[in-house]
């Protein structure tokens, strides 16, 4: 028992220090990289039925703007980098919850590390994809998301130590 109050007491030492906010953006951020690691092995895995939906686009007629071409393309590509991106989203998921564990330390390291890695995967989904409407879209709105959480970050730098 003597063991179980000395780990409560180091946690309440250790959670003292650290901000709530950080605390919580911290959690936050592991918990959405096991997810994020858990989405991109169903997305490689479920990429063989995006070849079926390819399939089914190209006998499709009626292309509005262009949209059902770009839509393929980018299935299409999608489906060739299927390992790509499963490798890309699965390190950069290890990049994030590092990056978050070093900030759950109070690490300032742990910030750019974060940024890196939260960048890093909408970033190479567009040159995979091959650029274009559909994917510049797709990158904006992942930039969005990525910025929104590196603002959050940097609004809190201030608490984090060499």
């Amino acid at each position: 028992m003597e063991g179980t109050s000395l780990a409560k007491d180091v946690i309440m030492i250790d959670s003292q220090k650290r901000p709530k906010v950080i605390t919580v953006l911290c959690f936050l951020t592991m918990l959405g990289c096991c997810l994020s690691v858990i989405w991109s092995i169903y997305q490689y895995y479920s990429i063989t039925q995006s070849e079926v939906s390819l399939e089914n686009m190209v006998k499709s007629k009626g292309d509005t703007y262009g949209l059902m071409t770009g839509i393929q393309e980018v299935i299409r590509k999608a489906i060739d980098n299927a390992l790509l991106n499963l490798i890309i989203g699965i390190l950069c998921s290890a990049i994030c919850f590092y990056g978050a564990v070093q900030m759950w330390k109070l690490k300032k390291i742990g910030f750019y590390i974060y940024s890196f890695g939260e960048i890093s995967p909408a970033i190479a989904a567009f040159f995979l994809t091959g650029g274009g409407l559909v994917s510049g879209f797709l990158l904006v709105s992942k930039l969005v998301f990525c910025i929104v959480w590196i603002v959050l970050y940097a609004i809190n730098y201030k608490y984090l130590q060499n």
